[in-house]
């Protein structure tokens, strides 16, 4: 009699552990005031032009001076949430080069936070201008 009543004990305990989650997960989907904001990362092909450290607000940006395949000129700033936690962004500056070729993911401003939108993730460096990146702007 005493192993039947363990039995039903528990059958009650994950009864109303399932309940609980159930609960859990449809607050989560359908409470209104609670939004996730998506930003989309775009992968881009630039040459750096120029660099600078620039210092604003007690806060050191470190920007890149960006032209793509088509002539856009852009500025980039590696942020230190952007690029993640196994890099630093005054290491990051100085290992990429003026005049060279990279590959990496931008994010919008707005993501992370900053003056100008950012490199995420790791940078790639490259020969030059893809050819398929090159054929899709014709």
């Amino acid at each position: 009699m005493n192993w039947e009543h363990k039995i039903d004990m528990d059958m009650v305990r994950y009864i109303v552990l399932g309940i609980a989650v159930i609960l859990i997960l449809a607050i989560l989907m359908f409470n209104p005031g609670w939004k996730i904001t998506r930003y989309d990362r775009e992968s881009i092909e630039v040459q750096v032009v120029e660099k600078e450290i620039r210092e604003t607000d007690g806060q050191t940006l470190y920007l890149l001076y960006c032209q793509e395949e088509d002539g856009k000129e852009s500025i980039f700033e590696i942020n230190q949430d952007a690029i993640g936690e196994r890099f630093n962004p005054a290491d990051v500056y100085k290992q990429l080069r003026k005049e060279k070729y990279y590959k990496f993911r931008v994010a919008q401003k707005e993501e992370f936070d900053s003056q100008y939108p950012c490199i995420c993730g790791a940078v790639k460096l490259i020969d030059g201008f893809s050819e398929p990146a090159k054929a899709e702007k014709k």
